[in-house]
């Protein structure tokens, strides 16, 4: 049996939020600036580790919405589910009014749950233990 995509989307932003948390506060690795020199070093690694997770978490999402139809919800996940800005003021910055938005995340979790599905990310211990 397999999942429906809004539960794989949500297990998988649960995965990504946790591992942006790791990366920028207990590591002190910044997820989003990847302009800025630090410590860490990439190396070569058998399981996807942490960041790789969150790269392609942010992949999947822009595959999904990909395409002049879909623009507006991918501005909505990037400030949103990527950008983990809160719904207080993100809503009103975007102009949507709350059924609105109840629309456009339906849209998205949707939509993005089929990309994670289909790219093998959920259930994430699955992801994390595969060999690359």
């Amino acid at each position: 049996m397999s999942a429906k995509p809004e539960l794989a989307f949500d297990v998988c932003w649960e995965v990504y939020r946790g591992a942006r948390e790791v990366l920028e506060t207990k590591r002190g690795v910044a997820a989003l600036n990847w302009q800025e020199p630090t410590k860490f070093l990439w190396r070569p690694d058998i399981r996807p580790r942490l960041n790789e997770y969150v790269a392609d978490f942010a992949l999947a999402g822009q595959a999904a919405l990909h395409g002049a139809e879909w623009a507006s919800r991918l501005v909505l996940f990037r400030l949103f589910y990527l950008g983990l800005a809160p719904y207080e003021r993100a809503r009103p910055f975007l102009g949507l009014s709350e059924m609105g938005w109840t629309n456009w995340t339906e849209e998205i979790r949707r939509r993005c749950g089929q990309e994670l599905l289909r790219r093998g990310m959920f259930p994430p211990r699955k992801y994390f233990q595969e060999a690359r």
